[in-house]
């Protein structure tokens, strides 16, 4: 059991360590703070974790796939102000479709066109991004869109099991799916492909449209889900909302363990990501925190795990290259006993 962890640790290191960064945060609030450590502060965090892990789940599949999505929270106050709008006229149901349908296909719209013109993502949903504001403000007839029946509101913050809701149900559930996905299909290799060999993998045979498509239909859905929680959980929606979940998302994604390069991550370390950011955040309100000083730990938090990922890539480099060096000296070795044992007379 312990040689099975040893090895576990050894090629996860970066989840590894967020796990171990989730757990050190989550303790040093449940010892320092009665109240942080009880079913109604467990229940709060994973309603945050509702919005909050959708989000990080996006950018995380979007930056293993190499690129990243700027629009996510412009796509995602689109979602809400089409879903509270829509709700009272057509159902709940009605008008979550919609808005989840829409939300995915300009998400795989934005990954097909990057796939086709060759551009990188930040480009072109920097353009998305704005482009998607001005269409919520025309949704939203430039003001904030309320529900008038709260019968949706309560059910969805109905609490289960102690921790949960139907949201955070729904959310936990996308999470399992994807993660399937990522871990058991061949799409979900290919995503892997393209973010950690760009080259490689399209000069062996894989279409860069396909995984880009999906990986960004994903982030589209995730972004109109979150966006949708968010919209029928309050009963109000404003177009220029949302704003701060594509920054909190990132910080998420990274605390997780995904590589800037690409390639590396997943579902998992999106989950521990998220709850790590909530512990934080959390904990900080329960010691009445200024919102400068969540901010600056937020950052400290995201500067540590980037120094230890880049301390473990440059580990890793340094004993490949001792792993190579190594091997040529045997190989020299072994070629200089040939040479003596050819030469030697009979």
């Amino acid at each position: 059991m312990y040689k099975k962890a040893k090895t576990w640790i050894s090629n996860n290191p970066d989840l590894s360590f967020a796990i171990l960064l989730s757990i050190c945060v989550y303790a040093y609030f449940a010892f320092t703070n009665d109240l942080f450590a009880t079913h109604r502060t467990g229940y709060a965090i994973m309603e945050r974790f509702a919005v909050l892990g959708l989000v990080g789940l996006a950018l995380t599949l979007c930056i293993i796939a190499g690129e990243i999505d700027l629009s996510i929270g412009s796509n995602a106050a689109l979602s809400a102000v089409i879903t509270v709008r829509f709700t009272d006229s057509l159902g709940a149901p009605t008008a979550l479709i919609i808005a989840l349908v829409i939300a995915t296909m300009i998400g795989a719209i934005q990954g097909y066109f990057i796939a086709y013109l060759r551009v990188r993502a930040i480009v072109l949903t920097v353009g998305t991004l704005m482009l998607l504001r001005g269409v919520s403000l025309f949704a939203a007839e430039e003001k904030t869109v309320m529900l008038t029946d709260f019968r949706v509101p309560d059910f969805i913050s109905t609490k289960m099991l102690w921790y949960f809701s139907p949201a955070s149900l729904l959310v936990v559930s996308m999470f399992i799916i994807v993660g399937l996905f990522m871990s058991y299909t061949r799409y979900g290799r290919e995503i892997y492909a393209i973010g950690g060999a760009r080259k490689e993998a399209i000069a062996a045979g894989i279409s860069l449209k396909r995984p880009m498509i999906i990986v960004f239909a994903i982030s589209g859905l995730c972004a109109g889900l979150g966006g949708a929680i968010i919209g029928l959980r309050s009963g109000t929606a404003q177009a220029l909302g949302l704003q701060y979940v594509l920054l909190a998302g990132t910080v998420a994604a990274f605390i997780g363990g995904v590589s800037i390069m690409g390639g590396k991550g997943g579902v998992i370390g999106a989950a521990i990501g998220t709850l790590s950011v909530n512990f934080l955040n959390t904990g900080l309100v329960f010691n009445v925190t200024p919102a400068f000083m969540v901010q600056l730990y937020l950052g400290i938090l995201l500067i540590i795990v980037i120094m230890f990922q880049t301390g473990s890539r440059v580990f890793d480099e340094n004993q490949r290259r001792k792993q190579i060096l190594a091997d040529a000296d045997n190989l020299a070795r072994q070629l200089s006993k040939r040479r003596k044992f050819l030469k030697a007379p009979p």
